[in-house]
């Protein structure tokens, strides 16, 4: 037989063996599917509470009747826009200036009995010191002195009073904001506390939201939230959480929590419904796995990494988990790589593995 033949023989037995070895290698390594690896990237991931709730202003003020008066001036009307120091309502003052003049009339009256009672006085004490006046007729001089000047201070209490309600027949505005409502009407008389209107801030909103109890240790202040408004398909609005209650809802399993949002473009108005998601231990930029992921042993936490159809161990440091998500952060792992993400507990370190449609 030539030398030509016999290298061209010895080459196809090789290319046999080879190919009997490989596929003999092929059949012994494990097929994994698809769903059962993922591979490591970082992301922004969060744990969401879903909440629900209306739209309140958080600066409102009632305006009720300090006097009881005529209203004869009432300028602004339901959605008005005010300003701070611009006048909302004014009552009748003659009644009200009567009574301050009357008050100070009888003060006058007084200063001028407290003046003629501080001369006997001086007189009684002058003839009690020449033996013309008696001890007695002094002192009765005296208390009188001291019971007109007490009525005096009753009296100046009482101008106060009166000058006080006269200053309280003009009611102003104490800051920007836009007319709620308004329950009187000009010309109608009302008694003391007669509640007028009411004036609400609307560039800052406050959602009163119920969060179930099981889901209530989550939430912390200042947590962000963003929501969907009722009439404002497409759109959403960002605001935090401000106040949680100490305690849950009488006959329910949730606790009211409050939100605050900015609307100062002045778009949202109380009483609109709101949906919206609360994230809860939000991190950014973050490496997460399943929680299916994470094996252990006795030298730790580890993954299984697939690298050139190997599992390898590999040593990973646990941080936050989400429990909503079923994740938890990790440290260990590059961007990249492919770990095996579902339980499967006969696969081991070192096992060769095929994955399905590679």
């Amino acid at each position: 037989m030539s030398l030509h033949l016999i290298s061209l023989l010895a080459a196809t037995m090789a290319m046999v063996t080879g190919s009997a070895l490989a596929q003999q290698l092929d059949s012994a390594a494990v097929e994994i599917s698809e769903v059962d690896v993922g591979v490591v990237k970082r992301q922004n991931i969060a744990n969401e509470v879903r909440i629900a709730g209306s739209l309140t202003p958080i600066r409102r003020s009632t305006l009720t009747s300090r006097v009881s008066a005529t209203v004869i001036d009432l300028p602004v009307k339901i959605g008005d826009v005010v300003k701070k120091g611009d006048l909302l309502v004014r009552f009748d003052t003659e009644a009200l200036a009567s009574a301050v003049a009357a008050r100070r009339a009888e003060i006058d009256a007084l200063d001028a009995q407290i003046a003629l009672a501080d001369a006997v006085l001086e007189r009684s004490t002058t003839l009690g010191e020449r033996g013309a006046s008696s001890e007695a007729t002094r002192l009765e001089a005296k208390a009188n002195l001291l019971k007109l000047k007490a009525q005096l201070r009753i009296k100046q209490a009482e101008v106060a009073d009166a000058e006080r309600s006269l200053a309280y027949a003009s009611m102003h505005a104490e800051f920007d904001g836009v007319v709620a409502s308004r329950s009187v009407e000009e010309g109608q008389t009302v008694p003391l506390n007669t509640e007028l209107m009411t004036i609400v801030d609307l560039t800052r909103m406050e959602v009163d939201a119920g969060v179930p109890t099981s889901r209530i240790p989550l939430v912390r202040p200042r947590q962000p939230v963003v929501l969907n408004v009722e009439g404002f398909a497409g759109r959403t609005f960002t605001g935090e959480v401000v106040r949680i209650s100490p305690t849950a809802v009488a006959g329910s399993r949730s606790v009211r929590v409050f939100l605050a949002i900015e609307n100062t473009e002045g778009l949202l108005r109380g009483g609109m419904f709101t949906t919206g998601i609360l994230k809860v231990d939000e991190q950014s930029d973050v490496i997460a796995l399943p929680v299916a992921a994470i094996r252990h042993d006795e030298d730790g936490s580890f993954v299984l990494r697939v690298e050139s159809g190997v599992l390898h161990r590999v040593s990973v440091d646990l941080g936050l988990t989400w429990s909503d998500r079923n994740l938890v952060a990790v440290q260990g792992l590059g961007e990249g790589e492919m770990v095996v993400t579902s339980p499967l507990p006969d696969i081991v370190a070192g096992t060769r593995v095929v994955i399905e449609g590679h």
